[in-house]
């Protein structure tokens, strides 16, 4: 595995906390609740995903409250309330 900030996370690592699939968190970002990722290239010339570390966290909130049983887009709506208006 290349080696990359501190400050981001693969998808591989977003993919363990949140057992869903790569689709899916390309979804939570489309839908602005996961911040898009970068692209970092590795020392083949690789290329990946990394995203900013606070993804983890949104996962792990999502994913908590997909279980308790709150529909996506009242999950997008939740998180837009807490967006700070620019």
């Amino acid at each position: 595995m290349p080696a990359r900030p501190v400050e981001q996370v693969t998808t591989e690592e977003l993919l363990a906390v949140s057992g869903s699939t790569r689709d899916t968190l390309y979804e939570w970002a489309a839908k602005r609740l996961l911040p898009r990722p970068n692209v970092a290239t590795g020392p083949g010339g690789e290329q990946f995903a990394v995203w900013p570390v606070e993804s983890l966290e949104r996962v792990r909130f999502i994913v908590g409250q997909l279980r308790q049983g709150m529909a996506i887009e009242a999950i997008v709506a939740l998180v837009e309330e807490r967006r700070p208006r620019r």
